[in-house]
């Protein structure tokens, strides 16, 4: 009895060391969000060109004049963090973030763009978009489910015509559609109280 105890005993302490002998390789690390660069900028201008072919950009970008105040404007947000946002025929200066998805050090994903008043705003977002050779994986569901948490505690609120893939995406994050207005532009909502564990596993 004795000695079927010492090796009992004795035997406990190899099998946890054994563990680590198993060759399995990690999961893959899902992307995350980072503050994005300014080398970054030229990404989402060609994605609002693109959007704007398809009549889909928040912005009028037909002339150089005015892609090259719109890289400014992106410039000022990456690094003072405001945006400067026309308000009658001033320009107010708003809270601002520029945000890349990406694996690591790896190439950027997707990029969003959101803006507020104050702190006791909502954070409106103003562009999102997924590069287009990462389309089709469920890039744009993760890149807005990100925002929602690094931007937690603050609704998070867009607007945009209801053509293309950007109203799933948003749907899939858990933004609510709150209503359409006559042109068919529809008022997205994500809500500050939401099931962070749900929307994980719901799959982005």
């Amino acid at each position: 009895m004795l000695t079927t105890l010492k090796r009992w005993l004795g035997a406990s302490p190899s099998r946890p060391a054994a563990a680590p002998a198993v060759d399995s390789a990690p999961p893959e690390a899902a992307p995350g969000l980072a503050e994005a660069a300014a080398e970054d900028i030229p990404l989402l201008l060609e994605a609002a060109r693109r959007a704007e072919e398809e009549g889909l950009s928040p912005w009028v970008l037909r002339d150089e004049s005015r892609l090259e105040t719109l890289r400014r404007s992106l410039e000022f947000v990456v690094h003072r963090g405001l945006w400067l946002q026309r308000e009658g025929d001033r320009v107010a200066h708003w809270q601002g973030r520029l945000l890349a998805l990406r694996h690591g050090d790896g190439p950027v994903l997707g990029m969003l763009l959101v803006c507020r008043r104050d702190e006791e705003s909502a954070w409106q977002l103003r562009f999102f978009f997924i590069a287009p050779e990462w389309q089709g994986r469920g890039h744009g569901a993760r890149l807005l489910l990100a925002a929602r948490r690094e931007l937690q505690g603050t609704p998070l609120q867009t607007r945009l015509p209801l053509q293309g893939a950007a109203p799933v995406s948003l749907v899939a994050a858990g933004f609510r559609r709150m209503h359409v207005d006559a042109g068919g532009v529809a008022s997205f909502e994500a809500p500050v109280e939401w099931n962070d564990q749900r929307e994980r596993t719901r799959g982005a």
